[in-house]
């Protein structure tokens, strides 16, 4: 909205200056010297992004106007300057947000460190100490990467399940299938388990989310089908875990995010000091 909002009033301002032009008399010098001092302008109003637009109106309509390209070579490193540490702020706040949320769902979680795993994983609490290997159901867990990723196991009755589902009062969603490899699919003593990655089982993740979920029915999908209900404990397992990827995949985008921008303010800051000695 405001990308729109900007190029409509920069629309007005060349319109008006071409105006101007055709009842003046004025020469591309007068206009490009016009689009500087609106550019100006905008820059002193606080308008960041309309003052780049109208210094790339310039560039694009009156390359060949010097005088007018060296000013705008100036005003452009300053609004980038104001831009980038308004997006810096709010960034910051984004950050320190959800820092706070990963916090607060750390009390529902506990570190699991197996010595024969690769690397450890979070896990509800209620799941530190049971052994999912035993029992019919599934186990949401969440990398120190912030990774979000779901075990299925099933003991009732095999069915070479390749993938399973949940079905509730907002409908039914899916993970992708895994084929049997003897790997992420494993069977193993009348134990059929599958890890699910990421995209393949994030459906379930955002599912168990909605407030109105009500009661929800597993379904393991192989050879044939076996249905049962969804644990408390299962539910909680996936929901609190996909909130917790999801706050700690934030938190790393906005920390990528800030190292950027403070690339760029510096960048801009010197650009500034450069354009200022032309």
């Amino acid at each position: 909205m405001c990308n729109v909002v900007s190029k409509a009033a920069i629309a007005v301002t060349v319109a008006s200056l071409a105006m101007t032009a055709c009842g003046g008399g004025n020469t591309e010098k007068q206009l490009a010297d016009g689009l500087v001092s609106s550019a100006d302008s905008a820059l002193n109003a606080g308008n960041y992004a309309m003052t780049i637009e109208l210094l790339d109106t310039l560039q694009s309509k009156y390359p060949g106007q010097v005088d007018a390209q060296r000013k705008g070579m100036h005003i452009r490193p300053l609004a980038m300057e104001k831009m980038t540490v308004t997006e810096m702020q709010m960034t910051d706040s984004l950050q320190a947000y959800y820092a706070h949320v990963c916090d607060s769902l750390m009390d529902y979680f506990t570190f699991v460190n197996n010595p024969e795993l690769v690397e450890g994983y979070y896990v509800i609490k209620e799941y530190a100490n049971s052994t999912l290997f035993n029992r019919t159901g599934v186990e949401a867990r969440v990398s120190p990467d912030g990774d979000f990723y779901i075990i299925s196991s099933l003991t009732a009755r095999p069915v070479k399940h390749t993938s399973i589902s949940l079905k509730g009062a907002e409908g039914e969603v899916s993970t992708s299938e895994v084929a049997y490899d003897g790997d992420r699919n494993y069977r193993s003593g009348g134990t059929e388990m599958i890890t699910f990655i990421g995209a393949e089982c994030d459906t379930l993740g955002h599912f168990l989310q909605t407030p109105n979920a009500g009661k929800v029915t597993l379904t393991f999908k192989g050879n044939s089908n076996y249905s049962t209900p969804l644990s408390t404990n299962d539910s909680r397992s996936i929901a609190l875990a996909y909130t917790l990827s999801e706050a700690m995949e934030m938190s790393k985008k906005l920390s990528a995010k800030r190292n950027f921008l403070d690339k760029q303010l510096l960048l801009a800051r010197d650009q500034a000091a450069r354009t200022a000695k032309d």
